[in-house]
């Protein structure tokens, strides 16, 4: 499956780091703590890959190593690859190949990447707030939706339009996130697209600017059930979350719908933040293991609307940090879960900065649900399943008539009722 990416990335990175008299530190645990589904570019390509560690025993490791490195730097091909070269390519090998299972998430991150994760950690970048795919086949780029108020919206950028070329510049045979690099850019600097809309090809140029996204929404929808959108989890996501669910129960909603659908995560902090607004306080929402200990963490502050039933919605694009939180609302608030199986991504990656601008993302742990359940490599399985397509899930987000939303989106349709019936 194709994963949809949101076209926002322009960010601060935290510089490096220097010890006492100009001396490079040593690397630094960073305050940043991910639980996040998508992985970055490099190891989504390399998936078909065979990642098992060997299990022989690779003694006198410090010397066959330097005997590689010499033997690489005085009869590769090619002879401009340097040693740098081989540290940079020894360090990031060591994550992929350290732990075969988890060769995805561990990762060297270059500077650019660090500053993107960064960035969305925070949840508001210079973009112009398009979420996209690439097309390989093709090199076109699928517009999947828009950021409401970004540069983009107002652009009139809407699915299905399809991207063709940036400043001039086709795709067919890149990446994404050579789009991606190619659009965002410095705030009020232009981007010029060419688009394909319908059979017409249509040149848009659109002024970037700051972009504030994965932003939490609330809504009414049916007899009076609140409707609670949560696209990821960043800094931003406790404090709006909490906003939004006191305007709900300000208009008098008897009843919540959370909805997770393609939700893959983000910084795992915020997600038990958000989930403080939600359960009791002083609850455990989740345990984290780690290097043979267990951590309880609790909730922190009091919930919002604690006393009205409650729903979630999930996909197979749920994931991580989503699946923490239904997993809590599950167990400490009885919400019944509806929808498919979420993807079952139950681990934490931690960041660590290097003296060269560079950083390290390796897994710190696993967490478990309250009562100690895992998903991981399975997912979470929903008490009512209903399937729905991704296009056509996101056809009917874009619905701005109530009614003609839900008769388009029968997982929500499908919530409500449950929660009108009081029973799964």
């Amino acid at each position: 499956m194709r994963r949809a990416l949101p076209l926002l990335l322009l960010a601060c990175s935290q510089p490096p780091t220097t010890g006492g008299a100009g001396e490079p530190a040593p690397a630094t645990a960073s305050s940043v703590v991910v639980a996040e589904a998508s992985p970055a570019p490099a190891a989504a390509a390399s998936g078909d890959r065979d990642f098992t560690v060997p299990s022989e025993k690779f003694s006198d490791a410090q010397r066959n190593f330097e005997a590689a490195k010499k033997a690489l730097l005085d009869g590769y091909y090619d002879p401009s690859i340097t040693e740098e070269d081989l540290y940079r390519a020894a360090v990031a090998g060591m994550l992929e190949r350290v732990d075969g299972k988890m060769h995805k998430w561990n990762r060297l991150l270059s500077p650019p990447e660090l500053a993107e994760l960064r960035s969305d950690l925070m949840g508001e970048i210079v973009g112009i707030g398009v979420k996209i795919e690439l097309d390989p086949a093709t090199g076109y780029i699928d517009v999947r939706g828009t950021v409401p108020g970004s540069p983009a919206e107002q652009a009139g950028i809407a699915p299905p339009d399809k991207i063709v070329t940036v400043n001039g510049k086709l795709y067919k045979g890149l990446g994404l996130h050579s789009a991606v690099a190619d659009i965002r850019g410095k705030a009020g600097e232009p981007v010029t697209l060419s688009i394909l809309r319908g059979d017409k090809l249509v040149s848009v140029r659109v002024v970037r600017g700051k972009v504030v996204f994965d932003q939490v929404r609330g809504s009414i929808v049916g007899d009076g059930v609140g409707l609670v959108e949560i696209p990821g989890f960043n800094s931003k996501t406790p404090g709006a979350l909490g906003d939004v669910l006191t305007d709900l129960s300000a208009k008098g909603a008897r009843a919540l719908v959370v909805d997770l659908r393609d939700n893959q995560g983000g910084s795992f902090d915020d997600a038990v933040a958000a989930a403080g607004e939600m359960v009791p306080a002083g609850s455990t929402v989740v345990v984290l293991r780690k290097r043979g200990t267990s951590q309880p963490i609790t909730a922190k502050t009091a919930p919002i609307g604690h006393d009205v039933p409650v729903a979630v919605l999930v996909d197979n694009d749920t994931a991580s940090s989503a699946e923490l939180l239904t997993a809590a609302l599950q167990e400490l608030r009885h919400a019944t879960v509806v929808g498919s199986h979420t993807q079952g991504k139950w681990t934490v990656q931690t960041i660590d900065d290097l003296s060269n601008g560079y950083a390290i993302k390796y897994t710190l742990g696993v967490f478990t649900s309250p009562s100690g359940r895992s998903f991981e490599g399975t997912g979470l399985l929903p008490d009512v399943e209903v399937d729905q397509s991704a296009d056509a899930r996101d056809r009917a987000r874009l619905d701005q008539d109530p009614v003609k939303r839900l008769a388009d989106d029968a997982p929500l349709r499908t919530a409500i009722a449950v929660l009108a019936r009081g029973t799964p």
